[in-house]
């Protein structure tokens, strides 16, 4: 929805930054374009100044071919095969909700959206269907979104065709300067806008617009929060869109970006046949007056409160905006602020450890305000009715910082940290995602900084690094917090505070007047599970040779399972599974295992997770280790490198889990303030019931009352696990670039090196047992949102996705049920924002699934929602889906199973498994073949046995407050 607002942050975020942030600041810009003639005699020169780095000392990555037409539409263009034969665009505009006047809030994401509803070359609702008879998907592969100042358009491009890079091209153009606006369509697509904005009012958005109207007073910020007004979208003519598309969609506030496997030169040509002849429709409008900040402005306290919000605390301070180039000397010194920035975060991720601690998290941020503030701000989340002491702690953390400085010990660990990310990050410059580039690329068009090549990223750090020692980071720090206006205390909390704001700015007072101490530093312990004993030695190696998978059995019979694949240079994926899991779990103590999710809390025997954060600074090294549906173990990713420390740390969590004190302490602080957004919106109340609905009311697969879960402790949990934990089964999957023998040897030293383990998985039939909800009747679930949102689910009971051929049908019938809800809830009747439909078909329970079909819509709607799907539903049943639907539904599915074939995740997937379930590796042979082989006859058979009125089970969440 929001965008623009960050600069740089430290290892943690604010929720404001986490809701409205992105890379950099807006680029203000002069709205005029280049002349042809400067652009014809030096379009080098032309290029470097649009993209505003001519000035820059910092070389700019060679391979991207920037550009600037004569008519001021600038473009980037670089060739990348990571995914391979794909292509993505990016189209930005300088304009979003800053641009708006008080009639027309709301209006540039409405336009946004009428980027879908017909142009000069593209009837209205046909751009969608032109985009999914190709392979791509609405909401996936095409999309776009509205910020304060910019809208970016994007597609996703399935392969590098001419016929689709012209299309995406042609696409752009359209948006660029030939929508239609036609007062009819506009008046059809209110209701979604409505639905979009209804499903957005949460008690998150506003408290969103509750700090930024308090921290951000004399700026237009809060009173232009894209979404708009319910007003001013019901009832503002085309008129007043057209006028802010003339004046704003102009060839000079265009950025064009395009990153995939294609010919720069060949993409070039296009560009200005497409585009050159493109100018702006009467006068353009000016630059936006947003306002700015009273850095004058006293102290102050702001309070909000909702008995769903999570207990924050915040305090902020801001100063005036400095213009500056992105030069080495900027990278340089902003290194070594970020490094002390991010030691304040470390400490109080420290503090929040504490088995005492009055804080969840914490975090340092900055954040850059469109060439207007400089932001920094200090926060915590609290401790439920703890704001008090958090607002002391971390009050206290800031002026530590300030006073006493940092330790060279923590200066290290962030260099080693920063160290790693660079080295990894050339290593795998030849499989960096084109998503990724050309998102940063559309944000270095704002001009704030210069798009470099990871290796000159790293020679910078490293040119840097040898002179920060604890003294010059500390410098550098007090200088970044040097002039900041006076603190703005906030707090968001569940239940009124007593006193008010006046007691925020109370206890801020009282904290400043306790003094801080020089922090202490405990010495780094080396890491303690180093030998697991001798290596294992292999009794059976085989290769699946069609799926490249190797498979390994160790004498103590842990199975090892390897593809060594080229998508992600230095990138290795390691799953561990350990028999067991939730299937534990029993109807009379359905929570025994529920704390095995969160064990990598609770340590090891002799490290804590603080600790462990600290020895493997500089590694790419992850703790991770929990529960899965029918495991303990979990996922990581590491580096060639680091691969044998990784499986260490997991061995070592298998063997000596910590079960420390201040790891359940946490637990039970963070628990609360997870269950009181439970019930705040539609879809978080039918995510805690629903579940439980299904399975016939089997309490393991409803969600626990909280009182239950805060009496769990690592006592009860240890004896359940231990049997899985000394005996079971152990499958690991190894997918990535990784030297097999390498992994083996790994692998080998530690889970192969333990005492013998059971060959096979418990099949566990018992606990495997779901049944179908028996009773059908219409359940009626209760949020304490707004009244007027509600959503409606409908499921039929479905089976499992053993037939491999039925299972791909039916995630093939739900797409075509997803295009048609969207037709007849979003276009036609207008209804919702967001229909949907899926197929859950379980892989853990024998016979045991469903479909379902779902929307978010206004109260007053249920009636004509229901009926509609249901009319869906017996559509489907009556008659054969029409070719052009099916096309429609089958491209976009099987271009994306195609695509995922070349990603590390998916083959994990099946990896993980590759001896246990060796059965199912047929699926990644067959599943495409299935979709294609589809037929329409095929759905309406699945239609008719599934999607029966008198099987169906409706679901639907109102608000308490619905008809009051």
């Amino acid at each position: 929805m929001t965008k623009s607002l960050v600069r740089r942050a430290s290892t943690a975020l604010s929720p404001l930054v986490l809701l409205i942030a992105t890379a950099v600041p807006a680029h203000a810009r002069d709205a005029s374009p280049p002349t042809s003639a400067a652009t014809a005699i030096n379009p080098q020169t032309a290029a470097a100044k649009a993209w505003n780095f001519a000035a820059s000392d910092v070389p700019v990555d060679p391979n991207i071919v920037f550009g600037v037409l004569p008519n001021g539409m600038k473009y980037a263009l670089l060739q990348n095969s990571t995914p391979k034969d794909s292509v993505v665009l990016r189209m930005r505009f300088d304009v979003g909700s800053f641009a708006e006047a008080d009639d027309q809030r709301g209006l540039a994401h409405f336009l946004e959206h009428m980027a879908f509803n017909g142009s000069t070359n593209v009837p209205e609702g046909e751009m969608i269907k032109l985009l999914e008879r190709k392979g791509l998907a609405f909401g996936a592969d095409t999309n776009a979104s509205t910020g304060f100042d910019e809208t970016v358009y994007k597609l996703d491009l399935p392969n590098a065709s001419d016929d689709l890079i012209d299309t995406g091209l042609m696409l752009m153009r359209e948006t660029a300067s030939e929508l239609t606006i036609d007062p009819a369509a506009v008046d059809r697509e209110r209701g979604i806008i409505l639905s979009e904005r209804r499903a957005r009012d949460t008690y998150q958005l506003r408290n969103l617009i509750d700090q930024l109207d308090f921290q951000m007073q004399g700026m237009k910020v809060a009173s232009r929060i894209p979404v708009g007004t319910e007003e001013v979208i019901k009832t503002a003519p085309a008129a007043r869109l057209r006028d802010l598309y003339d004046r704003y969609y102009r060839p000079e506030r265009a950025t064009l970006v395009m990153v995939g496997d294609f010919d720069p030169a060949v993409v070039e040509a296009k560009i200005k046949a497409r585009f050159g002849d493109w100018r702006g429709r009467g006068p353009a409008g000016p630059d936006p007056d947003i306002g700015t900040i009273d850095y004058r402005r006293a102290a102050a306290a702001d309070d909000f409160i909702d008995p769903a919000i999570q207990d924050m605390v915040t305090i902020a301070a801001f100063k005036p905006w400095v213009e500056e180039a992105d030069t080495k000397a900027k990278r340089a010194r902003t290194l070594a602020e970020d490094v002390g920035e991010a030691i304040v975060s470390r400490r109080l991720a420290k503090i929040a450890l504490r088995e005492d601690s009055p804080i969840l998290a914490g975090y340092f941020a900055e954040a850059g305000g469109w060439k207007v503030f400089d932001q920094v701000t200090f926060g915590a989340v609290a401790k439920e009715g703890a704001w008090k002491e958090a607002l002391a702690l971390i009050e206290q953390e800031q002026r530590r910082a300030i006073q006493h400085g940092f330790t060279q010990a923590e200066v290290d660990e962030q260099l080693a940290n920063r160290r790693t990310a660079f080295k990894n990050a050339v290593a795998g410059v030849t499989t960096r995602r084109s998503d990724a580039l050309a998102d940063t690329l559309v944000a270095a068009a704002k001009g704030d900084f210069v798009f470099v090549r990871p290796e000159t990223s790293q020679a910078l750090f490293e040119a840097t690094a040898p002179s920060l020692s604890a003294a010059a980071v500390t410098a550098a720090f007090r200088k970044r917090m040097n002039g900041l206006s006076a603190p703005l205390a906030r707090v968001s909390a569940k239940k009124p505070i007593e006193g008010g704001t006046e007691a925020i700015l109370a206890a801020l007072r009282a904290s400043t007047q306790v003094a801080v101490a020089a922090p202490t530093q405990a010495a780094n312990a080396a890491f303690a599970y180093d030998n697991f004993g001798t290596p294992g030695k292999i009794v059976s190696d085989n290769r699946v040779e069609d799926l490249g998978i190797r498979r390994i059995r160790f004498a103590n019979n842990v199975m090892l399972n390897i593809k060594k694949t080229d998508f992600q240079k230095e990138t290795v994926y390691l799953s561990v599974r350990v028999d067991g899991g939730n299937l534990l779990a029993t109807r009379d103590d359905p929570t025994r295992v529920a704390l095995a999710g969160s064990m990598v809390l609770g340590g090891l025997e002799a490290h804590s997770v603080d600790d462990l954060r600290s020895i493997l600074a500089g590694r790419t090294v992850s703790p991770n280790f929990g529960s899965g549906a029918d495991f303990f173990g979990g996922t990581a990713t590491s580096s060639p490198g680091d691969f044998a420390l990784q499986a260490k740390l997991m061995a070592a969590f298998l063997t000596h889990p910590g079960y420390r004190a201040d790891g359940l302490a946490l637990i039970r602080r963070v628990l609360p303030q997870q269950y009181a957004a439970n019930d705040a919106t539609p879809a978080a109340v039918i995510g805690r019931d629903a579940g439980g609905i299904l399975a016939n009311d089997d309490p393991r697969s409803q969600t626990p009352p909280l009182e239950k879960l805060m009496t769990l402790d690592w006592t009860q949990l240890k004896p359940v696990v231990a049997d899985s934990f000394a005996k079971g089964a152990i499958e690991i999957g190894v997918v990535g670039d990784i030297d097999e023998q390498a992994a083996i040897d790994a692998i080998a030293a530690t889970f192969g090196a333990l005492p013998e383990r059971r060959a096979a998985f418990d099949p566990r039939a018992d606990a495997r047992v779901r049944e179908y909800a028996s009773d059908r009747s219409e359940r009626t679930l209760i949020h304490k949102g707004p009244a007027e949102q509600a959503e409606l689910r409908v499921y039929w009971p479905a089976r499992d996705d053993s037939d491999l051929a039925e299972a791909m049908r039916l995630n093939l019938l739900v797409r075509v049920m997803q295009l048609k809800l969207t037709e007849e809830l979003r276009e036609k009747l207008g209804e919702s924002y967001s229909p949907g439909a899926a197929a859950s078909l379980s892989d853990e329970f024998p016979g045991y699934g469903h479909l379902f079909a779902a929307s978010n819509v206004d109260h007053k709607d249920l009636a004509t929602t229901r009926a509609a799907i249901f009319a869906i539903a017996r559509e489907l049943r009556d008659a054969p889906v029409d070719q052009d639907l099916l096309d429609r539904a089958r491209k976009p599915l099987v271009e994306a199973m195609t695509k995922s074939r070349r990603e590390n995740a998916y083959w994990l997937n099946y990896v993980a498994e590759a001896t246990s379930q060796a059965d199912r590796l047929d699926r990644s042979r067959k599943g495409i073949g299935e979709v294609e082989a589809a037929t329409p006859a095929d759905l309406q058979t699945l239609a008719r046995r599934y999607l029966v009125d008198d099987k169906a089970l409706v679901i639907k969440a109102v608000s308490d407050k619905a008809g009051k």
